[in-house]
Formats: C-alpha cells, sequence, structure tokens
C-alpha cells in the first residue's frame, strides 16, 4: 500500500474500528497487554488492537504503549519471515479484519508521537513520518539506501514518496550536499529498478530534487518499449505521463500536510 492512499485509509478504518469497540465490553489495561503481546498474532490484531482503542486515556500507562509498539514490532517480523520464505505473493491475512486492524495499529503507534518509534513505522511509512520533523529523515534515507531482508517492495516506494514529500515540504536549500547526494544516489537507483512503484516514486523524488539528468534518464527507459517489456512493468502509459510532467516541470503533488493541520480537518 503507497503512502499516496495510507493515510485516508487509516482515518476511515481507525473510524470503523472505533465504532467497532465501542460495541464490545470493559477491558483492562492488563488484559490489553496480554492481548497486545501474544504470539498469536489474530489475538494481537483482533483483540488486543481494538482492546486499546478502548482503554481510556488516563489508562493508556507506559506498559500498555509498550505492548503497542511490542505487537507492531511482532507484525513487522511475522510479515518480513514471510516474506522471505513464501515472496510478496503471499497473502498476509486470510480475511480482511486483521489486515484492517494492522491499519489501525500502526495509526495508534503513529498517534504515540513518540521518535522512538521511527524504526518499527519505516515499513509503513507515510506522510505522519514527517510529523517527527528532521528526526525522521535520516532513518528514512537509510531505510531506501539499505532495506532490511525480507521487506516489501511497497515499503521502499513509500519511503521514496516521503523522502519527496520532505524536500518539497522543508525546501531543497536546507538539506545539505552531502544529503542531496545520498537522495540523488537512491532516486537513481531505483530508477534504473525494473520494479514499477520504486521506479514512479523515484521519478517524482528526482524532480523534487531538481535532477534534469536523472529525468532524462528515466525518460529514455519509460519509453523504450523493448526495456519495459523485459522488465514487465505494468501501466507503462502513466509512467510515461509521470515521466513527461516531471521533464516539463508541471509534476503536481500531494503536499504534506501538518499533524495540527489534520486534526483540525479530522474534526
Amino acid at each position: 500500500m503507497s503512502a499516496k492512499t495510507i493515510l485516508p485509509l487509516f482515518l476511515s478504518l481507525f473510524s470503523v474500528c472505533t465504532v467497532h469497540a465501542q460495541r464490545l465490553g470493559p477491558v483492562t489495561p492488563d488484559e490489553v497487554i496480554r492481548q497486545l503481546t501474544s504470539s498469536d498474532y489474530k489475538t494481537a490484531l483482533l483483540f488486543g488492537v481494538p482492546g486499546y482503542s478502548r482503554l481510556p486515556e488516563d489508562q493508556r500507562t507506559p506498559a500498555v504503549k509498550a505492548a503497542l509498539v511490542q505487537a507492531l514490532k511482532n507484525e513487522n517480523e511475522r510479515i518480513r519471515l514471510i516474506t522471505l520464505r513464501s515472496g510478496e505473493d503471499m497473502y498476509l491475512y486470510e480475511t480482511d479484519g486483521p489486515g484492517e486492524a494492522f491499519l489501525s495499529l500502526v495509526r495508534n503507534v503513529y498517534e504515540l508521537r513518540d521518535p522512538s518509534t521511527i524504526p518499527i513505522l519505516l515499513p509503513s511509512c507515510s506522510d505522519e513520518m514527517i510529523d517527527f520533523g528532521r528526526e525522521a529523515f535520516e532513518p528514512v534515507l537509510r531505510f531506501v539506501e539499505a532495506p532490511p531482508p525480507g521487506i516489501r517492495r511497497h515499503a521502499i516506494s513509500d519511503c521514496l514518496y516521503t523522502l519527496r514529500m520532505m524536500v518539497d515540504y522543508w525546501g531543497l536549500a536546507t538539506f545539505s550536499t552531502s544529503e542531496h547526494q545520498r537522495m540523488k544516489q537512491m532516486a537513481e537507483k531505483y530508477i534504473v529498478n525494473p520494479e514499477f512503484n520504486t521506479m514512479i516514486d523515484a521519478i517524482r523524488l528526482a524532480a523534487s530534487l531538481q535532477e534534469r539528468a536523472l529525468l532524462e534518464m528515466a525518460n529514455v527507459l519509460v519509453n523504450d518499449d523493448v526495456e519495459m517489456t523485459k522488465r514487465e512493468v505494468g501501466n507503462i502509459d502513466y509512467l510515461q505521463e509521470i515521466t513527461a510532467q516531471a521533464l516539463a516541470g508541471t509534476l503536481k503533488e500531494r503536499q504534506y500536510v501538518p499533524y495540527e493541520e489534520r486534526q483540525k480537518r479530522r474534526y
């Protein structure tokens, strides 16, 4: 799932999960901690996450919040091992319920607004990563420079997209020459990469970095039918359109909205 759609989904699914949780009976912090840290991912997602949402704010103790973070760590690792063992085509969830609960779990961890959670949020990178400020930049960049084994391609794509939003929001001039060069190298790396999502978000990043040479290289690639067929790239027309807009300087992208403004819109 891409960073371009994950925030709206988070908002809608968070509301659904909250309504569902309100229909259930009361829970205790100890019960929620036990559920969130269960070795059974379904218990953690289907009971622990809704249970956390039902707890009053004053009962969300440091121990409860630590259990919430542990639940995301555990699910990240489960997904990573599945990907290593069976590839990205393997279904992660048999039904929609756990998948929706996972999105709610990620949302709740973001809502902690705790910079120490940045590393475990990287596989679910989104606009909200920028809420942590410049402290988030280096971990996101390192993630795309050296993705951990078993990380799904969409996570890399989402981090590339988030880097693009960081550049647009903070301004290219606020980044050091070294930081600019490292982002340029990642844009080039993933433009050459045959995977569609990483390629298109690398092109977007190159546009924000004002690296015309990279965009010209991408334009040659996306208009080479033989190359695109060899790479098995889907939706070539859209890829060509984005690249042409990036070269022309007419590429319009959704921009980061600060946390406080999002909260106003939400309520």
